[in-house]
């Protein structure tokens, strides 16, 4: 009996095993849960930043992570192509994207990658096929058509950008598509009659453009003084009975471009008649203004074939100094143009102060800076420019004519201006004492610093005129007020431009007064170099500096700092640099690093010579000059800009 039911208890045992087995090959394999299926949609957001980030190890490691999940085959193709492209594998990008269309042929985004890479193998005619196809299968065929023109562009293929416009002008219909890219393509192609014909239709039909237009043809390779067809053609259309202010305006800035201030002028005058149009040509003149500071900051490279940036911003100013004189004047009978225009007028003339675009009679310029900052005046006296326009002048008429005293009647004639905001007193009254210092009348620069630096509602401008009295007491051999007034100057107010100088003075002081080899009688041949700097004199401030650094150098005991000779030797370079002795400069500069290299000055004096040897065009020798920046002084507070300038030489 027993063996009876043990051989049932066996068979009931295969069976049920035989049911488990037959039970799990009939079961599905499980899908991923709902945990597992966020957690792989974070992945490919992460995936998709790695991407983003160009980050090709990182997102070469992930997507074969993620390649193990069979559910993510569709989603991973597309970032399996982006990886291939920023591995600059196109021919892998592109067999991947056809072997993905066989099964989504009406994948634009697959089309679209198509088209790239094969730009990038240089398949044009199956570039613009697959571009073709991309735009078919869009949903937004004017959208897929301006992505794929640009795609062209960036692949620097200009006569498939005409073609591809040409053809959507007919799909869409739109005979204005993409006018702004066309003329550059036709530009490129040297096709400089119908370029111009696109640019004055595309004007025509939105005259808002000109901006945009403006920009396309600069950064799309338009080259002045190389492109006459182009511009002739321009000043043509830009003389028909039908023109609009668009291409007139355009065609002035282009010859500004080309140094043609006088035809620029004539565009612009045959504009100042209805208000919309001048209008136009202000809107322009801001836009212009706005530049100047960019155009001045370009190294002037003048060529045989290329005209220099000065000659272009000369020929700007000018233009804008004319136009907007006549928009300000009294022949303009729309008072908020006028008032506006008078506006932008200051701005110019500072900005033209500033960096110097002057012609070539600074004096002629001078006086008609001064006459149009009168009409500023008369037309628009709130506006902000007028006043630090003035005081520029002043300090331009003090510091380059050399004519401290007339600087110093104009000044003393704004502070008569009721209309002079208090801040503009207070820069008014520093920069007028400033003049009198200059002009060697030291009691009446005294005075004015005094009473300034004494007001308790000009506290910045205040101490600035301290430091100008300290320098002017170091000068006239005051050592201990001197002194005392750097420390003051310094512990005042830390943050101000001037601060650093002030407590380097009045630490030299301080330390040449306890120098056993020094003392008094060399602070005071050190002062006379302070004094001719504070009345302008730079011959005679040379002159000085030389004599104190050769006496010095005889009386001093070189195995103790000599921080006084140290700086003296530095402002000598800056000296010699101002004045153009670039050889002198860089040979002083070599000897503060060998004579001070524990001072306070051989940083500054390595990063100095580096500047001087690339203005000279010796980008080695200043590579070397800046590496041997960083490895003596990696604790120099501009280090993170010494690295940026290392890695900006050739």
């Amino acid at each position: 009996m027993r063996k009876i039911l043990l051989m049932a208890s066996l068979a009931l045992l295969l069976f049920s095993g035989s049911a488990v087995a037959q039970h799990e090959r009939m079961v599905p394999p499980s899908r991923p849960s709902g945990q597992s299926v966020m957690d792989m949609r974070r992945r490919l957001v992460e995936l998709d930043r790695l991407l983003t980030l160009k980050s090709v190890g990182r997102a070469e490691t992930l997507l074969e992570e993620l390649a193990q999940h069979s559910v993510l085959k569709n989603e991973l193709i597309p970032r399996r192509i982006r990886l291939a492209q920023l591995r600059e594998d196109h021919q892998q990008a592109v067999d991947i994207c056809r072997q993905a269309l066989i099964v989504q042929p009406m994948n634009a985004g697959l089309w679209r990658s198509l088209t790239t890479s094969l730009l990038a193998v240089d398949h044009p005619d199956s570039a613009r096929l697959a571009a073709g196809n991309y735009i078919s299968t869009s949903p937004n065929k004017r959208s897929a058509g301006m992505v794929a023109v640009e795609l062209f562009q960036d692949a620097h293929r200009p006569q498939m950008v005409v073609d591809l416009i040409d053809s959507m002008r007919v799909v869409l219909p739109d005979q204005h598509f993409l006018g702004r890219q066309k003329a550059v393509a036709l530009l490129a192609l040297q096709r400089y009659e119908e370029s111009a014909d696109e640019v004055v239709a595309d004007l025509r039909s939105n005259p808002f453009n000109l901006g945009l237009v403006r920009n396309e043809i600069l950064e799309g390779g338009y080259r002045p003084g190389n492109m006459p067809k182009f511009i002739s053609r321009l000043e043509k259309r830009s003389t028909e009975s039908n023109k609009g202010s668009a291409e007139v305006l355009l065609a002035a800035n282009l010859y500004l471009m080309e140094g043609d201030s006088r035809q620029a002028i004539e565009k612009a005058q045959s504009l100042m008649g209805r208000r919309s149009t001048m209008m136009a040509t202000l809107q322009n003149c801001v836009t212009l203004t706005r530049e100047l500071p960019l155009l001045a900051a370009l190294p002037d490279q003048t060529t045989d074939d290329v005209l220099g940036n000065r000659v272009e911003l000369q020929a700007t100013v000018d233009y804008l100094l004319d136009i907007l004189g006549w928009l300000a004047s009294d022949s303009n009978y729309d008072p908020g143009i006028r008032k506006r225009s008078a506006t932008t007028l200051a701005q110019v003339c500072e900005e033209a102060l500033e960096q110097r675009v002057l012609g070539d009679d600074p004096q002629k310029a001078a006086d008609r800076f001064a006459a149009l900052l009168q009409q500023v005046r008369r037309v628009n006296p709130s506006t902000e420019y007028l006043y630090s326009s003035q005081i520029k002048l002043a300090t331009f008429t003090r510091d380059e004519l050399q004519q401290p005293m007339v600087a110093a009647r104009n000044l003393e004639s704004m502070l008569l201006d009721l209309d002079l905001p208090l801040p503009g007193v207070a820069l008014v009254r520093l920069s007028l004492g400033e003049c009198y210092l200059a002009a060697g009348d030291t009691s009446r620069g005294r005075i004015v610093l005094t009473r300034l630096g004494r007001d308790p509602d000009f506290r910045q401008a205040g101490g600035h005129a301290h430091y100008q009295l300290a320098r002017l007491d170091l000068a006239q051999g005051n050592l201990v007020t001197a002194r005392d007034r750097f420390a003051v100057v310094a512990m005042d107010n830390p943050a101000a431009p001037y601060a650093n100088n002030a407590l380097e003075l009045g630490l030299a002081i301080t330390e040449e007064m306890e120098n056993p080899s020094g003392g008094p009688e060399l602070l005071l041949l050190y002062s006379q170099s302070v004094y001719f700097d504070l009345v302008v004199k730079p011959e005679k401030r040379v002159q000085a500096l030389e004599d104190f650094i050769t006496e010095a150098a005889r009386r001093l005991d070189m195995e103790d700092p000599q921080h006084l000779l140290e700086r003296a030797r530095f402002e000598l370079a800056i000296a010699y640099a101002d004045q153009g002795r670039r050889e002198e400069a860089i040979a002083l500069l070599k000897v503060i690093v060998l004579e001070h290299p524990r001072g306070r000055f051989p940083a500054e004096s390595l990063l100095m010579e580096s500047r001087l040897q690339q203005e000279a065009g010796l980008d080695e020798d200043a590579r070397q000059t800046l590496e041997m920046l960083l490895a003596q002084y990696p604790d120099y507070l501009f280090i993170d800009d010494v690295r940026d300038a290392v890695r900006s030489l050739p």
